[in-house]
């Protein structure tokens, strides 16, 4: 039995529960405070006035006048996600923290029945709103797999409960159009309308031998979760590793006027790497993407990719340390900018990771080292260099200690950002 959280409208619920003056307002998360900045969540009043996660400000205030709006906080949410995975961890001990608002639970052997699941979970729902926050409100959805306990959870918001049996997932699967599913889009969806099938009950009953030929192998995945049948392995919170990292930034014009464009890639690239080194990584190469602003109509709206460019670069051996990243990014840089360009978009990304040799090991932690180690080669001692600033940037933060070229950034270039699908930042206290 699979259990699927799903913390609604989270980003704008958290400054409501963090503010009372914006309870039951339309609210508005920005990545930017500015009226072409994007709204990254909205609160539940917005949505029902006509407010959509991916609208400019200025079109929320089209369609909602008097929606406040507020620049995203990612410590804020990374600390009261931490406390709402904390409270999952009691119940059961296989959980996958799938993305910073949502977590899957394996509940088998925990409960007898789908009624003591649900009983549990409510009773869990209401500890959130107790101890946390009483603005705070989740969805729970309860099936015999992962996919569908994901699929019930999207049926009733705010706060609803949902459970999918074998008994009622026909009659379920009936209400539901194609693209109420996780991961078929318009494209599959005309596909599948080619061969006579709209709802998702058509999908689950038509032939897999005809399916596999449309599909090829993604055929057999849908008839498989549309059976109930677990094809979608639940990843237990510690297990996935990431297979990139990176950071990109959309860079104001002002950036490009004060001679910043370098010091902005610096900082993406040591937030990249500090991401790489808590996961205990290394990279085998990386890449820069570029943007640049090209001549429109109006100068105010741009792609991030317009008249873009990007290169990358094989490291001689697998790195994570600060001094061979920033290294790297400056001359992958110089490659694709002549430095007088103006600059709309940059972003670092690390790839190709895989986990320390025997040669490169280093503890995650320098007060891990021991005290008779004592690094020689230039490859140690920045790898030792690189994990005491982390240590020092973690206890008296991000700003504590810098190259000098990044003194004159100020905080909101390259600021700090939370993904949807990213929790690393997010501590969780266990009980087993």
């Amino acid at each position: 039995m699979i259990a699927h959280i799903d913390m609604n409208s989270y980003f704008a619920s958290v400054e409501q529960q963090a503010n009372p003056h914006w309870r039951g307002r339309p609210l508005g998360v920005c990545a930017y405070l500015h009226k072409h900045g994007c709204v990254i969540a909205a609160s539940i009043e917005a949505k029902k006035r006509g407010a959509k996660v991916g609208m400019s400000v200025d079109e929320c205030r089209q369609v909602c006048p008097d929606m406040v709006f507020v620049q995203n906080d990612p410590p804020k949410y990374r600390a009261v996600t931490s406390r709402v995975f904390s409270l999952l961890h009691q119940i059961s001990d296989k959980i996958e923290h799938y993305s910073i608002d949502e977590a899957f639970l394996d509940l088998d052997g925990w409960y007898r029945d789908e009624a003591e699941v649900a009983w549990a979970l409510c009773k869990m729902r209401m500890q959130i709103q107790r101890e946390i926050g009483d603005w705070l409100k989740c969805s729970i959805g309860i099936a015999p797999s992962k996919f569908l306990a994901k699929l019930a959870s999207d049926l009733e918001k705010p706060n609803g409960l949902v459970i999918i049996t074998p008994e009622n997932l026909d009659k379920t699967l009936s209400t539901l159009e194609l693209e109420d599913a996780c991961g078929i889009g318009r494209h599959i969806r005309r596909r599948l309308n080619r061969l006579g099938i709209y709802t998702l009950l058509d999908l689950k009953h038509y032939p897999v031998a005809n399916l596999m030929r449309a599909l090829g192998k993604a055929g057999w995945t849908w008839h498989e979760r549309l059976h109930g049948r677990d094809v979608d392995r639940l990843e237990v919170a510690g297990e996935r590793l990431p297979k990139s990292v990176g950071h990109s930034f959309c860079v104001p014009r002002r950036a490009n006027e004060q001679g910043l464009i370098l010091p902005i890639a610096v900082r993406l690239t040591e937030r990249a790497g500090r991401r790489l080194r808590s996961f205990g990584l290394f990279a085998r190469s990386m890449s820069i993407q570029v943007g640049f602003r090209g001549q429109t109509q109006n100068p105010s709206f741009y792609h991030p990719f317009e008249n873009g460019s990007s290169c990358s670069m094989v490291f001689g051996e697998p790195v994570n340390d600060i001094f061979s990243l920033t290294h790297g990014a400056t001359e992958l840089l110089k490659s694709v900018w002549d430095g007088k360009r103006q600059v709309s978009f940059l972003a670092v990304t690390l790839i190709d990771l895989v986990p320390p040799s025997g040669q490169t090991a280093l503890p995650l932690s320098v007060s891990a080292l021991p005290r008779h180690l004592s690094p020689t080669d230039a490859g140690e001692r920045k790898r030792s260099t690189s994990y005491a600033v982390d240590s020092i940037r973690d206890r008296y933060g991000d700003e504590s200690i810098v190259f000098a070229n990044m003194i004159k950034l100020g905080g909101d270039y390259a600021p700090d950002r939370i993904g949807f699908r990213k929790t690393e930042g997010v501590d969780v206290v266990t009980p087993f």
